[in-house]
């Protein structure tokens, strides 16, 4: 994720802003290319100007690297002059700085939810140590891709980056993953409800969708505030059901079970067990750090770099909110 890559992937919205089909498709990588042509870029690009009109004002914008290939990850929100409805940008800019995936779409904000001003009874703190990286993240889906599923709204997905990168070699091993086998820790103390721990790992990029959550640990930590991790690693899996847990202690290990692509950490902080059917909950994690700026508690979004800044310490009501 260079400063070059954000700088191209900004340009390349422009092009498509402006209207400038024949310079955008020179931009496309050979297989872009490949599923359009300037005559149909510049007919598509017309349409959307007669449509959606231009940008009138950027809501809000981050970077990510791909998961699967090199390359960085664009999000832009915006607002356009002809249509209510923000609209959701996603383009990738590969090494060589051409345009490896290219996606417009109107997205309305996601409607309220009865926990948009929840508050955690439970300090919690976040599920590793040293630095994560935040993958999906936030209230807004340009920040994250659960945000209009009340089940996992307010789901966080977490992996570790080294030079911009989250794997080295050429990514097709989960062992490539710098994140895979890492501990992942209980947020606050607890008593584990459940717990699974067969599920194979899955190769990167070939996700397996018959038990979505794969290899999971749920924590009740009173409050009807549970924690539940997915896609832990097969046999990673320290804790067993009805046994008592304190801030900090191992669970697993970060894996690529159930319906993951890569080997990443998914937590959802959530209303219930399972009956009645759970609903997530806003994570407020206190203590920790992102990008360099110290957070009291806060909900950590796509595009930080977070780690704690404590100890594990037991868990109590929590108090200010950051959730940017």
């Amino acid at each position: 994720m260079s400063s070059a890559a954000k700088a191209r992937a900004r340009v390349v919205f422009g092009y498509f802003d402006k209207g400038q089909a024949n310079v955008l498709y020179t931009a496309f990588s050979p297989n872009m290319k490949k599923s359009s042509t300037p005559a149909k870029l510049t007919a598509f690009t017309k349409q959307m100007e007669t449509q959606w009109g231009h940008e009138e004002k950027m809501l809000g914008e981050n970077f990510a690297p791909s998961l699967l290939t090199e390359g960085t990850v664009y999000s832009r929100y915006s607002q356009f002059s002809k249509i209510k409805d923000q609209i959701f940008t996603m383009l990738s800019i590969l090494p060589d700085g051409q345009v490896g995936v290219l996606q417009f779409q109107p997205a309305p904000s996601p409607s309220g939810s009865r926990y948009s001003d929840y508050q955690d009874k439970t300090k919690f703190r976040l599920p590793f140590d040293g630095d994560w990286f935040v993958y999906e993240g936030g209230r807004d889906i340009y920040q994250n891709a659960h945000a209009y599923r009340d089940v996992d709204r307010y789901s966080v997905t977490f992996t570790v980056l080294k030079g911009g990168k989250p794997f080295s070699g050429d990514g097709s091993k989960n062992e490539d993953y710098f994140c895979y086998g890492q501990p992942v820790l209980a947020p606050a103390d607890g008593k584990v409800v459940l717990t699974n721990n067969t599920f194979t790992d899955n190769l990167p990029g070939r996700a397996e969708e018959v038990m979505p959550s794969g290899n999971r640990v749920l924590i009740y930590h009173g409050h009807q505030e549970y924690s539940l991790f997915m896609h832990l690693k097969q046999n990673s899996i320290k804790v067993k059901s009805g046994e008592k847990v304190k801030q900090g202690d191992v669970i697993g290990e970060c894996g690529s079970s159930g319906n993951s692509p890569v080997p990443m950490v998914e937590y959802r902080l959530q209303d219930s067990g399972g009956r009645p059917l759970p609903v997530s909950l806003p994570a407020q994690f206190v203590d920790y750090v992102a990008d360099g700026t110290a957070v009291a508690s806060g909900e950590p979004v796509r595009g930080q770099t977070v780690h704690n800044t404590s100890v594990p310490a037991a868990s109590t009501t929590t108090q200010a909110t950051d959730k940017r």
